[in-house]
């Protein structure tokens, strides 16, 4: 089992962000949604982590693995350089 500090490195070390697509029935009809992703893996908080758009999923996952990198920079005492 992973420790979260090893995970916040995993994802705060994460060259590329994509996105993904997930279908989900919503009040009796499929729709489908726009998840980011960082390793492969669809990150966001547990209450958002589905977008009408792809580009407001690639900004979750932006935020997510910035959020990941202050975090461990908080643990570690330095800083991870920002990737584009």
């Amino acid at each position: 089992m992973k420790t979260r500090q090893e995970k916040l490195a995993h994802y705060a070390t994460a060259k590329r962000i994509t996105t993904g697509v997930i279908h989900q029935v919503v009040d009796g009809s499929l729709e489908r949604f726009y998840v980011g992703k960082l390793r492969g893996n669809i990150v966001g908080s547990a209450t958002k982590y589905r977008f009408k758009t792809k580009e407001d999923a690639y900004q979750c996952a932006y935020d997510f693995r910035e959020s990941c990198r202050e975090e461990l920079a908080q643990h570690n005492d330095k800083k991870i350089g920002r990737v584009a």
